[in-house]
């Protein structure tokens, strides 16, 4: 009889054991995928955060290329500027430093008689002021650089800086001139205004819609 029940209590033993054991390896199982499956769907959240639609397609979008964009729809092929600054350069070419901005896009036309450009800073709060100075420094560095060159000179005496919010925007544009060169500089710097204007009203309002 004892052995018996001795029998009985190995067999509900070993039931305890694997059945138990099993169950529990199957719920950790569960467990695993449902927070594989809740990670996923949260990275999947936060990169919609980052993207745009593009027809059926999807595209990571950055500010400051979002603003380039919509200058580049609005000038299409006079928008000349194709090479991108680097912190450094931004630095060493403008005096405009890292600790004064949240964000930057500088591009400039590497080209050694181009000098359309586009610099968008978007300064912290309280580097505003300071960041429009510089800009103005550099404008002024620029004009005495080019001022026996009428072109370059038109371009640059047309380029416009404007705040708008915490964002300072310096246009230099204008794309190919050299027809209008012989109408004298008025005419050059009429036709750079407007494009510098053109490409600022469409900035404004991607800016402050934002």
């Amino acid at each position: 009889m004892k052995k018996k029940w001795l029998a009985i209590l190995l067999l509900v033993m070993i039931w305890v054991f694997t059945g138990c054991g099993d169950n529990s390896g199957s719920v950790k199982e569960e467990s695993q995928q449902v927070r594989s499956q809740k990670t996923e769907e949260s990275q999947v959240q936060e990169e919609a955060v980052n993207t745009i639609q593009v027809g059926s397609k999807y595209k990571v979008t950055d500010t400051m290329e979002e603003l380039k964009d919509s200058v580049v729809e609005i000038l299409g092929k006079n928008y000349w500027p194709d090479t991108l600054l680097t912190e450094e350069e931004l630095a060493e070419r403008v005096g405009i430093s890292k600790n004064m901005y949240e964000n930057f896009l500088a591009e400039y036309q590497h080209a050694e008689a181009g000098i359309d450009m586009m610099i968008l800073i978007e300064a912290k709060e309280k580097e505003v002021t300071h960041v429009e100075t510089l800009l103005n420094d550099y404008r002024e560095m620029l004009l005495k650089i080019y001022e026996r060159q009428p072109q370059n000179e038109a371009k640059v005496f047309a380029s416009r800086i404007e705040v708008i919010d915490n964002y300072v925007c310096y246009v230099q544009l204008g794309a190919d001139i050299a027809a209008l060169e012989e109408e004298g500089a008025e005419v050059m710097v009429d036709y750079c205004q407007q494009e510098n204007e053109r490409a600022l009203d469409i900035l404004e309002k991607r800016i402050l819609n934002s």
